[in-house]
């Protein structure tokens, strides 16, 4: 099983990493919009032929050695090919330029002083997660020393195009291939922000580790007590590090997963399984000392500075704080000119947040007792009342507190009970029936899906990935309208370079100074 796991993997980050790797070869101005339809195309054409192979490897693998690991490898390498896609598109809009995404401005400037603060022993934010800034200064002095820009260039590529797999291995600690593929897929694109792709990258893995771990005490009963050490540890380890990555969702998540907890162990003690609720709590204890271990220090500062005020207002603070299904942050492009958020045609509501109703009900009607339902389900009410309570105060106090990062972690879990409410759907339909509730598992015993059915299953999955990672990139074509998503592409294009030349497709060969960093 392990190798199986590795293979899938290894096919998903070899394709994401391989199919940015051959966008960079895109010869066109991305910032002439000629050259930029031009590039979306030739995207698009590698996509198709990348797929193709996928498809051949797969059909070939069906045939002459196993359903099962042809399906495995075929769904990491199109979770691969998905991220791949942005990312790709990313290397499109930076073609010519050594700059990042939004060049030295904004979060990006930042991150690179934080660089060089580090690399000179000076100290940097007691609030910020430290983990990726030491990456990042890793990744520089390895690749690009000096040059922090570059580093974090590339590095967000490499993270974006791994972005797909890493999801989608997530996904695999509970669900078949075909369903951890389109979940993943799915979630990738509306949630990964490409110019801070290491940001977003954390919540999409911390759902269905949750899920994992709710499962994992629950069925805590028929462990032994090393393996119930072992299992916390390894789960607290994995916490500590995504804390450490990025906490914002941890925050969010906090009130969700707490209620969620003195459920579970209220339903134990109340079953009267003595054993069980010892064993929940050995889990639980080793989690906790883990994560305190790896992240303790970092969580007690996170605590002691949480009074810092938030007062940056900007487009998404002035919307419906209801609404969550898409967001503008604070580059709203032709949205700060119209009606926002869109119109509904039933009530206000659209037909997508009518879908996610109904996914929801389904999801809470079928799946209740399953860890990754009551997760998804108890972290979505928590995110809503954190978010509700900040935007309530907020013209008392005149603070944001950062309450329209929720909109993500809303959107993700409303996805991720439309996905299970399918899945579940899917699961009555064969003949399943019920799944036992003291058997939270999602690894059910399943038969691998008919050739034609997998086949018909990856092609609509590669169509949407095409379709939506045609679309993001898009949005991010460089545009002069600093207004909007494309000014981060055009900052980076015409952001003059630490060899004191203009970016290669400069209009006019005219750029300006980057920000001041100190070395």
């Amino acid at each position: 099983m392990i190798g199986l796991a590795a293979l899938e993997a290894a096919a998903g980050a070899l394709v994401a990493v391989g199919f940015t790797r051959l966008c960079m070869s895109i010869d066109v101005n991305p910032v002439q919009r000629i050259g930029q339809v031009s590039g979306l195309a030739a995207m698009q054409l590698r996509f198709i032929l990348v797929f193709i192979v996928i498809a051949l490897v797969w059909w070939a693998l069906s045939r002459w050695i196993s359903r099962p690991v042809a399906l495995r490898v075929a769904c990491g390498s199109l979770a691969g090919l998905a991220s791949g896609l942005v990312a790709g598109g990313v290397a499109v809009i930076l073609r010519g330029t050594e700059w990042p995404l939004n060049g030295t401005s904004g979060d990006s400037g930042q991150l690179q002083q934080w660089v060089f603060d580090i690399q000179h022993g000076r100290s940097i934010s007691d609030v910020y997660p430290p983990l990726f800034p030491r990456a990042l200064t890793w990744w520089t002095e390895v690749f690009n020393p000096d040059h922090p820009g570059a580093g974090l260039k590339m590095f967000g590529m490499v993270l974006l195009a791994l972005s797909g797999p890493a999801v989608y291995l997530a996904w695999r600690l509970l669900l078949p291939p075909l369903w951890a593929l389109g979940l993943g897929v799915v979630a990738v694109f509306p949630l990964v922000t490409p110019a801070k792709p290491y940001a977003d990258i954390p919540l999409l893995i911390l759902i269905p580790l949750l899920a994992k771990f709710v499962e994992t005490i629950l069925r805590a009963a028929r462990f032994s007590a090393k393996a119930s050490l072992l299992s916390g540890a390894v789960f607290g380890a994995a916490f500590g590090l995504l804390f450490l990555w990025y906490s914002g969702w941890f925050v969010w998540s906090a009130p969700g997963v707490l209620a969620l907890v003195i459920v579970m162990i209220a339903r134990v003690a109340r079953e009267g399984r003595r054993p069980a609720l010892l064993r929940a709590a050995t889990v639980m204890g080793a989690s906790a000392v883990t994560f305190l271990l790896i992240a303790g220090s970092y969580a007690i500062r996170l605590i002691s500075n949480s009074g810092e005020p938030d007062t940056y207002m900007y487009f998404d603070t002035n919307s419906d704080p209801a609404y969550f299904v898409m967001w503008q942050g604070d580059q709203p492009g032709a949205a700060a000119n119209g009606l926002w958020p869109p119109p509904g045609e039933l009530g206000g509501v659209g037909v997508f947040v009518l879908l996610l109703v109904v996914g929801i009900g389904v999801a809470l009607w079928l799946g209740s007792s399953l860890p990754v339902v009551q997760v998804a389900a108890f972290c979505m009410l928590g995110a809503f009342l954190m978010r509700y309570w900040f935007a309530s105060h907020m013209e008392r106090d005149q603070l944001v507190q950062l309450y329209p990062r929720t909109s993500a972690e809303l959107l993700y879990c409303s996805i991720v009970l439309c996905a299970m409410a399918g899945y579940l759907i899917s699961q009555k339909f064969a003949g399943r029936g019920a799944v036992d509730p003291e058997m939270p598992r999602h690894r059910l015993p399943i038969s691998a899906p008919a050739l034609r059915t997998s086949g018909a299953v990856l092609c609509a999955l590669a169509f949407f990935a095409a379709m939506a990672g045609s679309s993001t990139v898009d949005r991010l074509m460089p545009s002069g309208d600093q207004n909007s998503h494309g000014a981060q592409g055009w900052t980076a294009q015409t952001t003059r370079l630490p060899n004191g030349h203009c970016p290669k497709f400069a209009p006019e060969g005219k750029c300006h100074e980057p920000k001041p960093l100190v070395r």
